[in-house]
């Protein structure tokens, strides 16, 4: 009877830690949920077209009562979903405090090694932490200069102006800043990467109870894929430059040139497929080999699914796309739905072929070093 009342508490914890880590879930998805509606509706209410000059403008943009339609509907979907992120943001940050960070906010960790200390120590002694380092360092001044370009307020924004006039020479100056490709969302983007940098780096330098501490320590310890992972995301900023990579003529619309098939997002795709299936490799194969399955039939298996997993997962992107574009060519210039059915079908391809390559890659590197085994993943 003793022993009955004793499990009890513990059966209570696990249940409570069990809600704690579905309500940070719950939050998570309430959040990506947002940020897809608020990315609608705020083009949606802000049309880049409207801001061009009227006899540039497409003949949509005329109609002053479906102008207004779109305003009013992009005002209701950015308030719910500005409600709906801070839902999610709040859940987050229960979830976060009550699953991960209570105990510490309680009884504050202690280390043995000054921070200094510790992060000249890895750089001694840990190559691929060197190499993160690196490439976050140049990463970060690459994110500085995009931010100081994109503003039309920003100290070096007549550098990409000069790039805007080449590729729209009939739109006036002041209209040229709603043309700059990608804009804020782009900065956002590399905004993220910086910080999941930047937390790898402190999750190496103070181990110990970290959040998502055996996921970070399972991927830095396998350098091919952090090489491909930091050209990758380097290739994704140098793209934003005032040059505009990402700029006109760089998204392959259309399928009867070569720079339609070898654009610059088609490259950023096929890298991306790359690293995450090269990730998604190693996890699989990794698990498999806890199970005690680590014959060649379960490796190549392991294979195959990472290839489909990471070709399923590029097709949601591009349905999630294309079901943009589609609600906005109801409403919009038809030409956002023309681009992104041509565009579409290669990045898939794109995607698949990164995905193989990123497959033969960590089977290789596999060879070389066994499976690292982790207790959570």
């Amino acid at each position: 009877m003793v022993e009955a009342s004793e499990s009890i508490p513990s059966e209570k914890v696990g249940r409570l830690e069990s809600v704690k880590l579905r309500i940070l879930a719950f939050g998570l998805i309430l959040v990506i949920i947002a940020i897809i509606l608020l990315q609608f509706f705020i083009q949606l209410r802000n049309p880049p077209e409207m801001k061009l000059p009227s006899e540039l403008r497409p003949s949509w943009t005329q109609n002053e009562s479906l102008v207004k339609t779109m305003a009013f509907w992009g005002d209701v979907g950015s308030i719910i979903g500005g409600i709906i992120l801070i839902i999610g943001l709040l859940l987050v940050l229960y979830g976060l405090i009550n699953r991960y960070l209570e105990k510490r906010i309680r009884e504050s960790e202690k280390f043995d090694t000054p921070l200094l200390e510790s992060f000249i120590t890895h750089l001694q002694s840990d190559k691929n932490f060197i190499l993160v380092f690196v490439c976050t360092l140049v990463f970060g001044l690459l994110w500085i200069f995009n931010i100081m370009t994109y503003p039309p307020e920003g100290p070096l924004y007549f550098l990409r102006e000069s790039y805007l006039q080449f590729y729209f020479p009939d739109v006036p100056l002041e209209n040229l800043p709603s043309l700059s490709t990608y804009g804020a969302f782009a900065v956002v983007q590399d905004t993220a990467i910086l910080l999941i940098f930047l937390y790898i780096i402190y999750v190496r330098l103070r181990p110990g109870k970290q959040l998502g501490e055996d996921f970070v320590n399972f991927a830095m310890d396998r350098t091919l894929f952090l090489v491909v992972l930091m050209s990758t995301s380097l290739y994704h900023a140098i793209g934003h430059l005032p040059f505009e990579l990402y700029g006109r003529g760089q998204w392959g619309t259309g399928f009867t040139t070569l720079e339609a098939w070898i654009a610059f997002d088609k490259i950023g795709h096929l890298f991306a497929s790359m690293a995450i299936t090269m990730l998604l490799v190693a996890i699989i194969i990794n698990q498999f080999a806890k199970a005690g399955a680590r014959s060649e039939g379960f490796t190549l298996f392991g294979l195959v699914v990472a290839i489909a997993f990471m070709i399923s997962l590029g097709l949601a992107w591009e349905i999630y796309e294309w079901i943009m574009n589609a609600l906005l060519a109801m409403i919009n210039a038809p030409s956002h739905f023309v681009d992104e059915i041509l565009d579409a079908p290669k990045d898939l391809l794109w995607n698949a072929i990164g995905a193989i390559i990123g497959a033969i890659l960590a089977y290789v590197d596999l060879k070389r070093t066994q499976p690292i085994e982790i207790n959570r993943m």
